[in-house]
């Protein structure tokens, strides 16, 4: 049954007025949407966002449901926003493409990924990657193995935006302290592991931001390739016979 446009807001602050659109199941998303923007997935409560909405609690959970199912629908919403590479494409340039274009969607929703690698593919466009993903290993010849390839692929770069999420949110000035820390050593003659570590930081720069931002982006790529890398391992594997089918 649809809401009044002028349905009571929370706090005894009246009515909502009754020039805004009513309240809808997609308005709910898009306001959580817009905090999860910019206060991540997990900072906000179903009333702050029923706050947000002029509404009292009871329309989001009419409309939507619970707070795990506004959550849901917003993972869905930013999910959906990663672009899924042509189905023509071979395997290794379709997965290099999802991943590398899928950070920075769920680098601007923080604790996105974190839901995705906890909780897992349930939801809708989560489960069409993955039926695409996983379609695309199938005829690049994985067979059986296709499912534990995308997982691994998925987890290793969503997990990765997670622990950068994490790092932003609680301990913001993380990587600069470390960058610092480790810059520290450049000139170490005791330990030349360190000293090279330290002289590729100071070439990027330890203070600045962007720098920073560039080695983490540099990073991410790394893993990407590297996680490729080795899925193409097992793939070689089995073309030689080594592994079944």
């Amino acid at each position: 049954m649809p809401s009044s446009p002028s349905s009571p807001a929370p706090g005894g602050r009246g009515r909502r007025p009754l020039d805004r659109p009513p309240i809808t199941p997609v308005g709910i998303v898009d306001a959580a949407l817009r905090l999860t923007e910019t206060d991540g997935l997990d900072a906000w409560s179903t009333r702050q966002l029923a706050a947000a909405l002029e509404v009292w609690p009871r329309a989001v959970y009419h409309h939507v449901g619970d707070r795990d199912a506004v959550a849901d629908a917003v993972a869905d919403r930013v999910v959906s926003m990663i672009p899924l590479p042509a189905q023509d494409l071979g395997w290794r340039e379709w997965f290099s493409s999802l991943l590398l274009e899928g950070r920075p969607v769920l680098r601007r929703y923080r604790g996105v990924a974190r839901r995705l690698v906890r909780i897992g593919p349930i939801i809708p466009s989560a489960l069409t990657m993955m039926d695409r993903g996983i379609l695309v290993l199938q005829q690049a010849g994985f067979g059986d193995g296709a499912t534990a390839a995308y997982r691994y692929l998925t987890n290793s770069a969503f997990t990765l935006v997670m622990v950068e999420d994490d790092r932003a949110e609680n301990l913001p000035e993380a990587r600069v302290r470390l960058a610092g820390a480790l810059a520290a050593h450049r000139d170490d003659p005791e330990r030349p592991g360190l000293a090279a570590v330290g002289a590729a930081v100071t070439s990027r720069g330890t203070d600045d931001p962007e720098a920073i931002a560039a080695l983490e982006d540099d990073f991410y790529a790394y893993t990407v390739e590297r996680s490729l890398d080795g899925v193409a391992a097992v793939l070689g594997r089995a073309d030689r016979g080594g592994l079944p089918g």
